[in-house]
C-alpha cells in the first residue's frame, strides 16, 4: 500500500516538476523543483552533478520563501553560494550558473527546457524553442538547429536512451522523432513518436520520461 502510494505520487507530480535548460555532461542526481513551491520537509531540492568535473550544484530550500544554490567541487568543498533568493527567481538564478551564460561556453539560451527527472544524464542537448513553422525555408538556422543527433539522455541504471533528431536533417518538410531505446537495441525502440512543434516535443519527452519514472520499462 505504501509503494502504491508513493507510486501515485511520482505519476501526479512528475509535470509539475520545473522544466529547466540544462546543457550537455549534467547529471539529475536527485530532482524535486516544482513549478509551484509544495508542502515538503526535504531542505534540498535538485542536485546536479557535472559528470567531467564532479562539480555539485544544489538547491536548497532554506525556510521560509527563500532558496539557495550552492556549488560543491569534487572533494566536497563548497566553492559558491547564492542564498536568500525568493521562489519567482529562482529558476533565472539556476539557469545561469548552469548554463554559464557568462564563461566561454557560448549563449545557450533558447535551450529548450526539459523536466528531467531523477537518474538521467544529459549526453547531448541542441534542441531549441524555435518553432519551425515561423522559419523561411532557406534560413541558415536549418543547418544548424534542425539536425541529427539533437537530444540525448542516458538512465545508466535502467540503461535506457532517449534520442531526439530532426529527420530529414535540416529538411523544412521533415519533423522531430523521438525514440527511447533499451538495452542499446536500436531495431527495436520502445517508443517511437514523431512531431513538428518545440512544446509538442517537449510535452512528449515528458510523457515518456514520466513513463520510466512509474517502472513501465523495468523489463
Amino acid at each position: 500500500m505504501i509503494w502504491e502510494v508513493r507510486r501515485l505520487t511520482r505519476f501526479h507530480y512528475f509535470f509539475k516538476l520545473h522544466p529547466l535548460k540544462i546543457q550537455e555532461g549534467w547529471k539529475v542526481i536527485e530532482n524535486h523543483l516544482y513549478q509551484k513551491p509544495v508542502r515538503d520537509r526535504r531542505q534540498k531540492l535538485l542536485l546536479l552533478e557535472q559528470e567531467e568535473s564532479r562539480e555539485i550544484v544544489q538547491v536548497d530550500h532554506d525556510g521560509g520563501k527563500r532558496y539557495a544554490i550552492r556549488l560543491i567541487d569534487a572533494c566536497g568543498k563548497r566553492t559558491g553560494e547564492i542564498s536568500d533568493i525568493p521562489y519567482d527567481e529562482l529558476v533565472e538564478r539556476l539557469e545561469k550558473v548552469i548554463l554559464k551564460e557568462d564563461g566561454d561556453q557560448g549563449n545557450p539560451g533558447d535551450l529548450l527546457r526539459l523536466r528531467i527527472p531523477t537518474g538521467w544524464a544529459v549526453l547531448r542537448h541542441g534542441l531549441t524553442d524555435i518553432n519551425p513553422d515561423e522559419l523561411a525555408s532557406g534560413s541558415k538556422l536549418w543547418q544548424s538547429h534542425f539536425k541529427q543527433d539533437l537530444l540525448q539522455l542516458k538512465c545508466r541504471e535502467k540503461n535506457l536512451l532517449l534520442d531526439v533528431e530532426w529527420f530529414p536533417e535540416t529538411d523544412p518538410a521533415g519533423h522531430y522523432a523521438l525514440k527511447l531505446i533499451k538495452d542499446d537495441d536500436w531495431k527495436h525502440p520502445i517508443e517511437d513518436k514523431w512531431c513538428i512543434h518545440p512544446k509538442e516535443l517537449a510535452y512528449e519527452i515528458g510523457s515518456v520520461l514520466k513513463k520510466t519514472c512509474e517502472l513501465e520499462y523495468k523489463t
